[in-house]
């Protein structure tokens, strides 16, 4: 089933929350928060209201609206009836949901897990509407806290005597990642009268907010994190092995300047990803990427990788290695990172349900889910990635090569 698909409008605000991750103005990304949940929720609910209306439940299908299960129908029946019965009486406490606001922890009760059918969703959407996540290597950790990562690709079978040294070989194979070194904190708005509109249009709303945000911060973390000092995953852009700056973090690779995309400057280019840090050759470099931000990619890479042929067509997409262009906000002009997916690892897990508050925006008769989830992201080592300077790229042109006549 498609993810809900989003209006111009829901998605220019997602865009500027977008913006507001890559400044350091924490308002701004609140404002931008708040402007993106008013505008899905208007989107959504629009879309459901003309879904319904045509009473053809293929169209609320195509429009991303799932057909719940009996435990997720009951999970955002029971939320939709305990706003209703604290509308009622403010003061009686939540059955299942942690009361959070107060700070005085009484009268809290554990937070109701959300089903893993949603969470599978959520995850399923996030790589699906979103291309660059799509590539790497996102696993749904679920309540993980640690995961275990094979740190080679190969040659971890070798052929001598039986001894202690095997073991060690192999132990060293492998690294355990802290999946709770950095933590993904979601709010979500809703009116308590959007609530009247059932549990089929709280999923689509509940899930389209979390999958933009969460897409937001995710993607910003597997750009620029800053490596777990600032409890951020290690982005693409940033060196793993470098010293870390206890202010900064991680810092960024040393940019390599690019002229063209011609086989002289693009092979040696990709021949740098093709050894791991400790000089062994990869088995391959399938997958290759270049990610850039949108005006690049129209006004450098598409330029530099499209030719007019002979026969008045244009050719596009001229890698002389197999390589996908995609698009992040997160990138500055002039600027561009070609990776490996396959060598990077994003662990999303969750160890927390829907929590919620009504004091936070009580006077706007407004009830506030937060939904946290734990996230950790990092390359397999500093040959994963390579941050490039395409400023100067050149357009790409057809060479005639024209031979003297032998005859």
């Amino acid at each position: 089933m498609p993810a809900i698909q989003l209006s111009s409008t829901a998605r220019e605000a997602a865009s500027t929350l977008a913006l507001a991750f890559s400044g350091d103005d924490p308002s701004a990304v609140e404002q931008g928060f708040v402007a993106m949940q008013e505008a899905i929720a208007e989107d959504v609910r629009q879309q459901y209201e003309d879904a319904i209306a045509s009473n053809d439940r293929a169209i609320l299908a195509q429009r991303g609206f799932r057909v719940l299960t009996q435990e997720e129908t009951n999970y955002y029946s029971d939320i939709i009836e305990d706003a209703r019965r604290r509308r009622s009486h403010p003061v009686q406490d939540a059955s299942g949901f942690a009361h959070i606001g107060t700070g005085t922890g009484e009268g809290d009760v554990p937070s109701r897990m959300m089903p893993e059918s949603i969470r599978d969703e959520i995850f399923r959407d996030l790589r699906e509407s979103h291309a660059l996540l799509g590539k790497i290597r996102m696993t749904n950790a679920q309540y993980a806290t640690m995961w275990l990562r094979n740190k080679h690709t190969r040659q971890l079978a070798t052929w001598h005597a039986v001894e202690s040294e095997i073991s060690k070989e192999i132990t060293s194979a492998f690294e355990v990642i802290n999946v709770t070194q950095g933590k993904l904190s979601c709010f979500v708005v809703v009116t308590l009268d959007m609530l009247e509109l059932g549990p089929t249009w709280m999923d689509g709303y509940i899930r389209a907010v979390i999958v933009e945000a969460m897409a937001c911060g995710l993607e910003w973390g597997l750009v620029n994190g800053r490596g777990h000092i600032k409890h951020e995953p290690i982005g693409l852009r940033k060196n793993p092995a470098g010293t870390i700056d206890q202010e900064t973090g991680l810092p960024d690779k040393t940019p390599v300047a690019v002229k063209s995309f011609s086989p002289a400057e693009y092979g040696p280019l990709v021949a740098r990803l093709s050894k791991n840090a400790d000089g062994k050759v990869k088995q391959s470099v399938n997958g290759l990427t270049l990610v850039c931000n949108l005006t690049d990619q129209l006004t450098k890479v598409m330029p530099a990788t499209t030719v007019l042929n002979a026969n008045g067509v244009y050719v596009t997409n001229l890698f002389p290695v197999p390589t996908d262009v995609v698009t992040s906000e997160y990138l500055e002009d002039g600027e561009a990172i070609l990776f490996l997916p396959g060598e990077y690892d994003m662990l999303v897990g969750g160890v927390r349900g829907i929590e919620y508050s009504d004091e936070y925006k009580f006077l706007e008769d407004q009830r506030v889910f937060k939904s946290v989830s734990y996230a950790y992201g990092l390359p397999r080592d500093n040959t994963s990635a390579l941050l490039l300077d395409i400023s100067g790229l050149d357009p790409a042109f057809i060479t005639v090569v024209n031979k003297p006549d032998q005859g």
